[in-house]
């Protein structure tokens, strides 16, 4: 090699090297402001996101709050209809005691009338028997106003000469 090469060699070198410090100084430098750039990039969409995820822990949080408060009116609710049903088993149980004698006395009652259509069944018969009698009656009543009215008459014409007589007589 000649010294001539050689002096060409070192001095690439060198001058590789001192570009070097001033070339990663700029790469750096770029690598930097890339880096920064991208970094806004990335807090243009990771700030509203976190405060978006924020606000949607609050509400969800808001949420399942409103909800075990809910749930915890309805498991009231729930005791009130509960005693309500307690309440309207017992009055079931009555009623059903109470159906039971109203069963009672409807059969007592059907008994009863069963009795009362024999017991109007002979009262048929006998006022039949009533029906006949009177109209058998009827007849001699009949004949027996025809005698008073004769009766009556005769009295009638008796009493005139009757009169005539009381005249005399002095008492």
């Amino acid at each position: 090699m000649s010294d001539h090469e050689g002096k060409k060699i070192e001095s690439i070198v060198a001058t590789d090297e001192e570009a070097m410090p001033q070339s990663m100084a700029a790469c750096m430098d770029k690598f930097a402001t890339t880096f920064e750039a991208s970094a806004r990039r990335w807090e243009l969409v990771v700030y509203p996101s976190m405060l978006a995820f924020i606000v949607l822990a609050a509400y969800g949080f808001f949420l399942i709050y409103t909800l075990t408060s809910d749930v915890a009116r309805l498991a009231k609710s729930m005791e009130t209809v509960v005693v309500s049903m307690s309440d309207v088993s017992a009055n079931m149980t009555a009623v059903s005691a109470n159906v039971g004698h109203i069963s009672g006395n409807l059969s007592s009652i059907a008994s009863d009338v069963g009795t009362g259509t024999n017991s109007m069944e002979t009262m048929v018969v006998k006022m039949d028997r009533i029906n006949h009698s009177v109209g058998v009656m009827t007849v001699p009543m009949y004949q027996m106003r025809g005698d008073m009215h004769r009766m009556n008459n005769n009295i009638h014409n008796a009493s005139g000469p009757m009169q005539t007589v009381s005249g005399m007589v002095p008492w």
